[in-house]
């Protein structure tokens, strides 16, 4: 006999709003609450507090029940119930292409839902094609035509997984969040925060948080895996300011790092990977490109204008002696300890158990 009432699990209670949703939308008439409660097995007052969250995110239409019951029947309106999209194959590859991108989701409803949409989109490119279509499915080109990461994160599990579903959510309803964040790379070091989940982004694979902090007074961009608690407040909502924009909060930034006060910095780059920075775009004065201009030997000097130099650091330290930087006195002084402690590393014998003392920031 399944035992009813509240659920157990890592969200589990999210799992069956999606499925109340679900449900309402297959049945565009309605469902009784009886017959909700039958159908997801929970008692009917589960059922009266789902139903209440998940007004939150679509209207809900309450008439009375024809059998006469007293009870009544619950239906989403027609105006929102999900509209089938026409889509070309080539689309459907397009869109294909870039489903790995949530791997690092696995583990979330949120990953788990994406997944659905996924194996039909997969279905519908695997059928038999009309005569003449571009694309054979024998020739199976969405196994071909994909986003490779290039360090990709492990699965997410247990509270992991349940912490990002939590954030997600909050920022999707505008919902307050509770979290304990783990300062830096200091053993047992963390914090307790109040954040208005802005958005969630992911960047070099890894998921972030742009968040309002209220201790902080101040919008700032937490990762994700530094979360070691997330509790969203279920009674609150929060205002997302006019004319936010991820883009604009972004805007000028070198990586997910901001600052204040725009800082120039000029690097000289050799001929091997001149090619490379040339076809890439960096934040420059006043919301313009950065400018690169060819050096006589064949290189190239990249001038941009950042809020942070924090990742600065470490890309130009990826080029090792391919890239030099010549300004900020500051950045150059940076870059030149690292390198110098870099080579200490090597200096020691090849068996020998020396770590790196400090690790770069990430």
């Amino acid at each position: 006999m399944v035992k009813l009432g509240r659920p157990k699990g890592h969200y589990t209670q999210y799992r069956r709003l999606s499925q109340l949703r679900e449900m309402l939308e297959s049945h565009p008439k309605g469902l009784s609450l009886v017959e909700i409660a039958r159908k997801l097995r929970v008692t009917d007052r589960s059922v009266r507090r789902y139903l209440r969250e998940l007004e939150h995110a679509v209207d809900l239409e309450r008439t009375p029940d024809p059998d006469g019951f007293g009870g009544v029947v619950v239906r989403i309106p027609t105006r929102d119930l999900p509209r089938r999209v026409k889509l070309h194959r080539t689309q459907i590859y397009g869109l294909l292409m870039a489903r790995r991108v949530f791997r690092m989701l696995d583990g979330t409803t949120f990953e788990a839902v994406l997944r659905e949409a996924v194996d039909q989109l997969l279905s519908h490119v695997q059928r038999a094609p009309r005569r003449g279509a571009e694309i054979d499915p024998d020739t199976r080109l969405e196994d071909r035509f994909l986003y490779l990461p290039a360090a990709p994160m492990k699965p997410l599990a247990g509270d992991a997984a349940e912490i990002v579903d939590t954030m997600l959510d909050a920022c999707a309803q505008l919902r307050p969040c509770h979290i304990t964040y783990r300062k830096g790379a200091r053993e047992g070091a963390t914090e307790s925060l109040t954040v208005h989940p802005y958005a969630m982004v992911i960047y070099k694979d890894t998921i972030y948080a742009v968040c309002f902090v209220v201790e902080r007074n101040g919008i700032r961009t937490l990762r994700a895996d530094r979360i070691l608690d997330a509790d969203a407040d279920p009674l609150q909502h929060f205002v997302l300011p006019e004319g936010f924009s991820v883009d604009k909060h972004f805007e000028g930034t070198f990586g997910v790092h901001s600052g204040e006060t725009p800082t120039r910095v000029v690097i000289d780059f050799h001929a091997r990977v001149a090619d490379f920075v040339r076809t890439r775009r960096f934040p420059g004065e006043e919301g313009k490109d950065a400018t690169c201009e060819p050096l006589p030997d064949g290189g190239a000097r990249l001038t941009m204008v950042v809020r942070s130099t924090t990742e600065v650091r470490s890309w130009v330290l990826s080029f090792g002696e391919t890239a030099r930087v010549v300004e900020p006195p500051e950045l150059v002084d940076e870059v030149a300890r690292e390198v110098r402690a870099a080579a200490a590393l090597y200096d020691s014998p090849r068996d020998s158990k020396t770590v790196p003392r400090r690790r770069a920031r990430i």
